[in-house]
């Protein structure tokens, strides 16, 4: 049982960094693209409309994911997973949240490749006009959230199982007294 629970410590702690990494790599896409914000001109409309409505949009949306993934580490903490095994009202919450979290970055996976096909079929070839000279694509950080996303739905699957596990030996060991 004690190798168990500190499975479970084990993957709460790794579960709480890949959160919170999450939420600085959602900060970091949200300030890689703001040199396209602010263009003015009818030859870089496609930018500004991808900067202002694809991109922002995504940038709300993943971040909104973020903030549910630091919202499954306060439920941690209120519902006492770093200290003890989980009663099935904890179990219940935390895996529904898990599963959310899970999901949300499937969601994001899905998404962020569909931002970056559409940054990739823009033309930039007009932002010397408003003062934008040798610009470079950015794909790096298209593909970084491609491997923090596939890390935090690890993270989340291997949380969830340590803490079922936890719970299910904690029941077996209890009946059996």
């Amino acid at each position: 049982m004690q190798k168990l629970f500190r499975v479970q410590k084990v993957m709460a702690w790794v579960y709480t960094v890949t959160a919170l990494a999450v939420f600085l790599y959602t900060l970091v896409f949200m300030t890689e693209y703001k040199d396209l914000f602010g263009l003015k001109l009818k030859q870089n409309s496609q930018i500004s409309f991808f900067h202002d409505s694809v991109l922002q949009t995504f940038n709300r949306q993943i971040f909104a994911l973020a903030l549910v993934g630091i919202l499954v580490i306060v439920f941690s903490f209120f519902l006492e997973i770093f200290t003890k095994v989980p009663d099935l009202f904890a179990l219940v919450v935390l895996f529904a949240c898990l599963t959310g979290c899970a999901g949300g970055a499937v969601y994001a996976i899905t998404n962020i490749q569909a931002v970056e096909a559409f940054y990739r079929g823009l033309d930039f070839q007009y932002l010397y006009l408003e003062g934008l000279a040798d610009y470079e694509h950015k794909f790096t950080t298209f593909r970084a959230g491609v491997g923090v996303y596939v890390l935090q739905i690890v993270s989340c699957a291997a949380y969830g199982a340590a803490m079922v596990m936890s719970h299910v030996r904690f029941k077996k060991l209890s009946a059996a007294e």
